[in-house]
């Protein structure tokens, strides 16, 4: 099952989203013309001449996404297109801002050394932790996702940080992710792992005890690796983050198109995507 906070994630998302974008709730219907760059919804922001000049002359977003990172980015075929809520909420967003985005999936560390140097202009999507500030800058959050602890079937009950480090359990974590800060501050002895499939499967196989992940990610592999019962999310989240869209933090005109971009999409339209995904009445 998804996270309490994505439970409320189209509700809290909207209600910021409209005050810092001027709509006034964020859930109303986006206008016929919402696929020119000056269009917006009927409440929200427009784009103003400079922004859309600047958008003229890009023609095309790149940006990184999840190759490994189901139901939010994923690539569901080797070779194939990138699928997933992040795609469909991004593409609807170049719609509204007339835009065309280019997706580029690979591995979540790669994501960020790419938006660092240029190779992308956003990514689709990361929580605006305090020590990415130093590089990036990140618009208003659009979903929200609970960070769970996974375990084997045999330590059911470590359910919190503490008791991982009690028992010395092996903890598989996602280089660069979330996880991996939150393991580190604890003091858990670490797996460190390029993708979130290998982090499921480290506890399945069990080269790891335990792992830390965004719930809907670890539910997914959990269930598509046949490890139902085996690999099991427990105890409350460690953490609630907020996905938001990074931009190089010297780049101030994307980082306003987006922010206005985003409060041109309708809470309906963002249920849509996600039970999608997640299944009719997910939200």
């Amino acid at each position: 099952m998804p996270g309490v906070a994505l439970l409320v994630a189209a509700t809290l998302a909207a209600g910021l989203l409209a005050a810092a974008c001027g709509g006034d709730d964020g859930a109303s219907s986006p206008s016929p013309a919402a696929s020119s760059p000056a269009a917006s919804s009927a409440s929200g922001p427009t784009l103003t001449a400079e922004e859309q000049a600047w958008l003229g002359e890009t023609k095309e977003l790149a940006v990184g996404a999840f190759d490994d990172y189901p139901p939010f980015s994923f690539v569901p075929d080797e070779g194939g297109e990138p699928a997933g809520i992040a795609i469909d909420y991004w593409t609807l967003l170049g719609e509204r801002l007339g835009v065309e985005i280019a997706f580029s999936p690979t591995t979540f560390s790669n994501q960020l050394d790419w938006l660092k140097t240029g190779k992308v202009d956003s990514l689709t999507g990361i929580f605006p932790l305090e020590e990415r500030k130093q590089w990036f800058a990140f618009t208003q959050p659009w979903m929200a996702v609970d960070t769970r602890i996974f375990v084997d079937a045999g330590n059911k009950d470590a359910t919190t940080l503490d008791e991982l480090k009690a028992r010395d359990l092996t903890v598989a974590v996602v280089k660069d992710d979330s996880g991996q800060s939150i393991a580190d501050d604890a003091g858990l002895k670490t797996l460190v792992v390029e993708g979130y499939n290998q982090a499921v499967e480290a506890v399945g196989t069990g080269d790891a005890q335990a792992a830390i992940l965004d719930e809907p990610v670890g539910v997914f592999y959990a269930k598509e690796f046949g490890y139902d019962g085996e690999v099991m999310a427990v105890g409350d989240p460690v953490a609630s983050g907020m996905m938001t869209l990074p931009v190089d933090k010297e780049n101030t005109m994307l980082l306003g198109i987006l922010e206005k971009g985003i409060g041109m999409i309708g809470d309906s339209e963002f249920e849509g995507i996600y039970e999608k995904y997640m299944g009719e009445g997910a939200l």
